[in-house]
């Protein structure tokens, strides 16, 4: 039997005091993913004839070392949730941004993150790479929030 391939799950929610709609068009530019966990660096994006993200290059660093990956789409229902499959030489996993507007006019983000181990390698430095990743989650999805509504 195999042992278990390590995983973990890290999800931070905001408010941004805009609307959902000035949310999701942030969500639509391949800049925006700099700022929402995990990723330092988006290069080579991929957008479709209507103007919607369809995936991305990124590097991170995680434990003192650069990882390149991409991220392909996973789900879309426009104006409510936009994930990607992410990957690279060490993990795997899931991002996924939820959106909701409020009674007032705010919108909730919530950002998931799940992620395992790539390989039986990987496995070893995973709780280090882990903890890397969702250490930063909750101020990277604060930070995007309270951007947006700074430009309100």
């Amino acid at each position: 039997m195999l042992p278990a391939v390590p995983s973990q799950t890290f999800t931070h929610r905001s408010t941004a005091n805009v609307p959902l709609e000035v949310v999701w068009a942030a969500l639509e530019r391949p800049e925006t993913w700099e700022a929402i966990g995990g990723v330092d660096r988006v290069f080579d994006p991929r957008i479709d004839e209507a103007g919607r993200l369809q995936g991305f290059s990124f590097d991170t660093m995680a434990a003192g070392k650069r990882y390149v990956g991409s991220a392909t789409p996973r789900e879309r229902i426009d104006g409510r949730r936009l994930g990607w499959n992410i990957q690279n030489s060490e993990i795997r996993g899931t991002t996924t941004v939820d959106v909701a507007p409020s009674a007032n006019g705010d919108t909730a983000i919530t950002v998931t993150l799940e992620v395992e181990s790539a390989g039986f390698l990987s496995s070893m430095f995973f709780p280090v790479i882990a903890g890397a990743i969702g250490s930063g989650l909750p101020r990277a999805v604060d930070e995007f929030a309270a951007a947006l509504s700074s430009r309100a």
